[in-house]
């Protein structure tokens, strides 16, 4: 994967929810509005057509959902890591051994091997997923620091366009589309001076169609509220020596104009990831800042719930002081309002209350990666482990592995680890 010399004077879900969060219409609270003028090249307000009849609601096909995660293998003829995008069924999984008991390491190591889907020419690491809202079978998956993306068929499991960054710039692995599907965003940066731009593509060919500014350098994971009309986007900040503050940027679609923008006490964090609630809770999840040591400087995580003030959370001391590195990824029990963040190099899941912003649980485990929650809410599903990647199933209600847990081998030691409504 390619990585630029970052230089000091250079100027850097749950799944239905983080990636088709611009169908869902979720409502976040807006404020400090700024009036600066929208850029030249934004697209521009257009008259709104007449709305279409709203499509029935697609009936859900599984109880539990298919994982959906990118990784790497290692290939058998030359030797040689190549890139893969890889689908496993959890319906299945747990059919075959969630209820029946029969979890011996070996039997469940083969059925992974017999039962998974790859795709091993994808090229490069995937790292967001970003469903169509109108075709199931349809996805989008960016590369983090790079040119790669593509759209992919789950159905027939296959990629089936290459998508190229925009002249001058790299993707940096988010993105979500339009709730009409006309239309496709994608968080990139320019690589010489890291500021930050969402290009916007035609959804049908992802011809370039404008682009507007997120407000900061190195913008990373977005995601759509306000019915589309409004894109919140996580700006991780430039260099620690010179480069710019991190911040969350609102921005409103149509004009590229900045509604609300939460910069960081902290000039040690950057902002990666986020998640926003239905009811405009505000999670944000950390890394360290480029120029500090990427596995021991601190990453975190910080929370605001609607209506009051965000906060890096530093109790309990234990938990926080484990958060090293970067707090990689998020999913949501919304039955407990309970999110789940990862910390690879802290060994470490912990969960928090979203809408009081206060510490939950935790749980200990080999450099835990992606996290999803299934369908059903039945299960966090927990991509670990890179050097030897696993995927495990942890009862959400307990938050606890099993004496016996139900855990796979994969090609899973991508960022994330999506769950989603397709039966593969």
């Amino acid at each position: 994967m390619h990585h630029h010399d970052r230089k000091a004077d250079v100027p850097r879900r749950r799944f239905l929810a983080a990636g088709a969060a611009a169908a869902t219409g979720l409502v976040v609270a807006a404020c400090a509005r700024d009036n600066t003028p929208a850029p030249t090249n934004a697209p521009q307000p257009q008259p709104d057509p007449k709305p279409e009849p709203k499509p029935e609601p697609r009936k859900q096909l599984m109880k539990q959902g298919t994982l959906l995660t990118g990784g790497s293998q290692i290939r058998p003829d030359t030797g040689e890591k190549r890139w893969v995008f890889s689908q496993l069924n959890l319906d299945k999984a747990l059919e075959a051994f969630g209820d029946l008991g029969r979890r011996e390491p070996a039997q469940m190591a083969q059925w992974s091997r017999d039962n998974a889907r790859l795709i091993t020419d994808i090229g490069f690491l995937a790292h967001g997923v970003i469903p169509h809202p109108k075709k199931p079978e349809r996805i989008l998956v960016f590369e983090k620091k790079g040119n790669g993306g593509c759209e992919i068929d789950l159905k027939e499991n296959r990629v089936v366009t290459k998508i190229p960054p925009s002249k001058g710039c790299e993707f940096y692995g988010h993105g979500g589309y339009s709730p009409d599907a006309s239309r496709v965003y994608a968080t990139e940066y320019d690589a010489r001076s890291y500021e930050g731009r969402m290009v916007v593509r035609d959804a049908a060919d992802f011809k370039i169609l404008g682009e507007f500014p997120t407000y900061g350098e190195w913008p990373h994971d977005c995601q759509f509220i306000e019915d589309g009309k409004v894109v919140a986007v996580t700006n991780g900040g430039g260099h620690l020596e010179g480069g710019a503050l991190p911040n969350v940027a609102y921005v409103e679609v149509s004009s590229g104009k900045l509604q609300e923008k939460i910069e960081f006490a902290n000039p040690n964090i950057n902002a990666g990831h986020l998640f926003i609630s239905p009811k405009g809770d505000l999670a944000v999840l950390h890394a360290m800042r480029e120029g500090l040591n990427t596995t021991e400087a601190l990453g975190g995580l910080s929370l605001r719930p609607k209506g009051r003030a965000i906060a890096q959370m530093a109790s309990p001391a234990e938990i926080t002081g484990a958060m090293k590195g970067e707090t990689l990824s998020v999913a949501w029990q919304e039955q407990g309002d309970v999110v789940g963040v990862t910390n690879p190099f802290g060994n470490l899941i912990s969960f928090w209350k979203l809408s009081e912003a206060v510490y939950v649980s935790r749980i200990r485990l080999k450099q835990p990666r992606g996290i999803g929650l299934t369908q059903d809410g039945r299960y966090f599903a927990v991509t670990f482990d890179k050097d030897n990647p696993n995927l495990i199933l942890v009862p959400a209600d307990t938050r606890m592995p099993e004496a016996r847990p139900i855990q796979f081998p994969l090609a899973c030691d991508g960022s994330h680890a999506y769950v989603y409504d397709w039966p593969v």
